[in-house]
């Protein structure tokens, strides 16, 4: 088989492959990343890039084809531009915050570092924590992504081709993040509060087995010295502690933000949901905590939406549509790049309600759509659209949530109107409407102010597990409560999930603030 020379832009880098070999491997024996957020199945439309023979490659880059680089093989010798955006980049910021916290007992004297690992995003955190103050803080997105956006491709992309190179992503990313940062010193401690799989990967342990029966991960409480863990600037003798993984998709970032929440030491029943890829759920209070997972996804957090993107500078966050116009607000407010969480809840919410979409989420003659290869489109902003097919996968997403929770709440013999406390955690829970998320039953229809809004909560409860004692002893006592609850073999879940895939729900008395005389719908 001949060969051929592929060049990359904007990286510089070239590689040579015979022919047939697909842009993307190509890319990965540059060195180049590429996102491949479907695992490279062609579904999700993500790793578009723009090709032309080196011959005949335009000074801007105009008139090139765009191509998907999991399905293009190389023919030709080829000038490859990757297309990335601005808005992918680093939030970072330095302050000297305090950490509230019980009391000021550290891990150990000097720096310490907490890390929380999201399937989708990674947050930093390094403090001094002899006084207890936040130093500097970062958040940006998992470069693992770029193989695959949820935890079971993951896997299967780490079965096929080992953990070394997801490792390496991820403490690319965590290095990445503090590269920022101008250390006075080397870090001492290190807590890492992630989901398990992620927990493994960063421990370059195989997360095979974690799909299987029982679903209970070998390791479930991690701790190794500073020389082992890869990340710059830890020295080689510090403690890296990783929070405690009850289950395989239950992990250290839930009992971060139980503990963090404070409902393990509450009296009222509570109710945890933690808005992201996996979905996770507790319920429960000092007595007793439940816990589970259900695979939402990565829809809320920008994957498998085509114009879908990470909360920073360029993002529409939230929508509106009075008499049949859409406005929107964009982070930063710039010229919009693509829609994020809030703005997607927001836009199928406000959608629904101005019947333009129907409960199955087909959109009705109201919405001014358009059509394209047999799929309808509804444009947002110049350059950003939502396909019908789109709303339906954001509407199983959430139909995988709130289904969690209801089928953890009718387990206990309890219903949504009997909580005290609902915490929303989730690093952009905060920026959710409650009237937007409860209708398209994503989350209960109760009081309002029976909601609290965490935040990244992992990330916060790696903090206070580096400076107080009582937390660390806190997590210790509530992940030896936490029981595990299996929705894979409960037969609620399934009817629950069933009947959650509609706008809001099948059952209209399950959102009394929606239906009747004088609601919304």
């Amino acid at each position: 088989m001949s060969g051929f020379t592929v060049r990359f832009h904007p990286d510089g880098k070239t590689t040579e492959v015979e022919e047939g070999t697909l842009i993307s491997e190509a890319a990965k024996q540059a060195g180049v990343p590429i996102r491949l957020p479907c695992g490279g199945r062609g579904r999700c439309g993500k790793c578009g890039v723009r090709i032309a023979p080196e011959s005949d490659v335009p000074f801007d880059g105009c008139g090139m084809d765009r191509v998907l680089a999991c399905q293009t093989p190389v023919s030709y010798d080829a000038v490859i531009q990757v297309i990335r955006k601005e808005s992918d980049s680093t939030i970072a910021a330095s302050d000297r915050r305090r950490v509230d916290a019980e009391d000021l007992t550290p891990l150990s004297g000097g720096l310490g570092l907490a890390v929380d690992i999201g399937t989708t995003t990674v947050g930093v955190s390094v403090l001094d924590l002899d006084k207890g103050v936040e130093l500097y803080t970062a958040v940006g997105e998992n470069m693992q992504r770029i193989r695959g956006e949820d935890v079971l491709s993951r896997i299967q992309y780490s079965e096929d081709n080992g953990t070394g190179e997801l490792r390496d992503l991820l403490l690319g990313t965590i290095n990445g993040l503090l590269e920022w940062f101008e250390a006075p010193a080397e870090i001492d401690s290190v807590c890492i509060s992630g989901n398990t799989v992620m927990t493994y990967l960063f421990l370059g342990r195989d997360p095979a087995p974690l799909r299987l029966p029982p679903y209970v991960p070998e390791f479930r409480e991690s701790e190794i010295k500073g020389s082992e863990s890869g990340i710059r600037g830890v020295s080689a003798d510090a403690r890296v502690v990783c929070m405690p993984c009850s289950a395989s998709y239950v992990g250290g970032d839930i009992a971060s933000d139980i503990v963090f929440s404070g409902m393990d030491r509450s009296e009222d029943l509570c109710l945890l949901m933690d808005v992201g890829t996996n979905g996770e759920v507790a319920l429960g209070n000092a007595e007793m905590m439940l816990v589970c997972s259900s695979s939402a996804g990565p829809a809320f957090e920008g994957g498998n939406i085509a114009s879908g993107m990470m909360a920073n500078p360029g993002a529409i966050d939230s929508v509106r549509i009075e008499d049949g116009r859409i406005t929107y607000t964009v982070i930063g407010g710039s010229k919009p790049e693509g829609i994020c969480g809030s703005g997607i809840v927001d836009l199928v919410a406000q959608l629904f309600l101005a019947g333009m979409i129907d409960k199955k989420g087909n959109m009705t003659g109201e919405a001014p759509y358009t059509e394209e290869d047999g799929e309808r489109l509804l444009t947002v902003a110049d350059g950003i659209n939502i396909s019908e097919s789109e709303i339906k996968h954001i509407i199983m997403t959430k139909a995988a949530i709130y289904s969690a929770a209801r089928s953890m709440a009718k387990g206990l013999g309890t219903e949504f109107s009997d909580l005290d406390r609902i915490y929303i955690a989730g690093g952009f829970g905060k920026f959710i409407d409650t009237d937007s998320a409860i209708a398209i039953g994503l989350f209960p229809d109760v009081d309002r102010d029976r909601y609290q809004y965490l935040g990244n909560a992992s990330l916060g409860g790696a903090r206070q597990y580096l400076v107080s004692e009582g937390f660390r002893t806190r997590t210790t006592e509530a992940f030896r409560r936490m029981t595990y609850r299996d929705l894979g073999s409960d037969p609620v879940f399934f009817d629950e999930y069933s009947s959650a895939q509609f706008l809001p729900h099948t059952d209209s008395q399950q959102f009394p603030s929606l239906f009747g005389p004088g609601k919304r719908v």
